[in-house]
């Protein structure tokens, strides 16, 4: 579990695919050994699981004969992704008990860790640009930051004190910072905050640290000490901090987003029910109406129909339809309620998982990033926890 947590914390190495799910079938043998049984399904988040997997089958096999002639083919190469999604919740959820925790997070931990190295040190070397080695784009570095910081900042403060905690958490925001995302500056900086904080049993004194915090918020967020630092460290979170209506008027970024809504609820108007497909989203063209404020900047550039959705939520509508989002959205929600509904009887070691799975949701937004499967790990282990308790 260790390697496997490490190769989803650090996905750089691959052999035609991640190296993590070569490790897989190894886990899955292991448990076999020790339990004698194969996965059980008996927990309702497992069959909200199932029914993710079931619409993806149906988004890819109930592909209209209006789409492009090799839509198809585009489905069925991602495919295998999608069941092993499912297959790796399964697994968390079948197999619980034999999962150590510890080493989980110790993996998440220097994995994360060498991910930092490896983005800013190591990945412009020619040595890196093999086919055994896959560079990390600003996006996925930035979503690794915001899933795993919860996890990082949490293990440190278990292993080497909270000193040691504090300081990792600084790195990780440097980082965040410095990758260049607005979403990973702003959300591994809550993140990792917010699981330091949770860490305690004690969910007064949690109100009590929010609140203190907040306090220095409000009277240093607008000081022009902290306004030169974050402009120096990421001028685009700076502008949308501080220059909102800039950013929401003519940001590219952002209005190619708008636009990718836009192209999402066209193809879902014309194809409810199960989408143009898995990986398609680039394959449909269409006429944008471009009906929002700065539209004119992005509806008619070039290749805007070869973007992806950059929204996950929006995406899977536009491909898989209501058989792959309804699923999907509920298994998100279960997750995320139960976490709510229990955070003061949740043990401390449980609540940076669903930090981590909240902070993902919100980033889930601005970027189609749920085809990693790091992110699916991620849901594994929330749903790993919830099965825990039920039993």
């Amino acid at each position: 579990m260790f390697w496997y947590s490490f190769a989803m914390s650090f996905p750089v190495i691959l052999i035609f695919q991640n190296i993590s799910i070569y490790i897989f079938p190894f886990i899955l043998l292991k448990v076999y050994e020790l339990s004698g049984r194969f996965i059980s399904i008996k927990h309702t988040i497992q069959f909200l699981v199932i029914a993710f997997g079931i619409g993806a089958l149906i988004s890819t096999f109930n592909i209209s004969d209006s789409l492009p002639s090799n839509s198809l083919m585009r489905a069925l190469e991602v495919l295998p992704n999608y069941l092993y999604w499912v297959l790796l919740i399964l697994f968390f959820t079948s197999y619980s008990e034999y999962v150590n925790l510890e080493e989980v997070y110790k993996g998440i931990f220097w994995g994360l860790i060498s991910s930092i190295f490896f983005y800013f040190f190591l990945q412009g070397f020619s040595v890196f640009n093999s086919f055994l080695f896959k560079n990390l784009s600003q996006n996925t570095f930035a979503f690794l930051l915001i899933c795993f910081s919860p996890i990082t900042v949490w293990y440190a403060q278990k292993r080497y004190g909270l000193s040691s905690s504090v300081i990792i958490l600084f790195i990780l925001a440097i980082c965040g910072f410095l990758s260049g995302s607005r979403s990973g500056s702003l959300l591994t900086l809550s993140g990792g905050t917010i699981a330091l904080i949770l860490n305690r049993r004690s969910i007064g004194a949690v109100f009590i640290s929010s609140f203190a915090i907040f306090i220095v918020l409000f009277f240093t967020i607008n000081s022009s000490e902290v306004r030169s630092i974050i402009l120096k460290l990421n001028p685009r979170t700076y502008e949308l901090l501080y220059e909102s209506k800039k950013t929401f008027d003519q940001d590219r970024s952002y209005l190619t987003r708008l636009a990718q809504v836009e192209k999402s609820l066209i193809i879902f108007s014309k194809f409810p029910l199960s989408g143009v497909g898995l990986n398609n989203f680039t394959n449909y063209q269409v006429n944008l109406p471009g009906k929002f404020e700065g539209a004119e900047f992005v509806v008619n550039k070039k290749n805007i129909d070869r973007k992806s959705a950059h929204n996950s939520y929006f995406g899977f509508l536009a491909e898989g339809g209501l058989v792959l989002i309804v699923p999907f959205i509920l298994l998100l929600l279960y997750i995320m309620i139960w976490f709510f509904s229990r955070v003061n009887s949740v043990l401390p070691e449980y609540r940076p998982i669903f930090v981590g799975i909240i902070h993902m949701g919100i980033h889930l937004y601005f970027i189609y990033a749920i085809l990693n499967v790091f992110a699916w790990f991620l849901l594994g282990l929330g749903c790993m926890i919830i099965v825990k308790y039920k039993r």
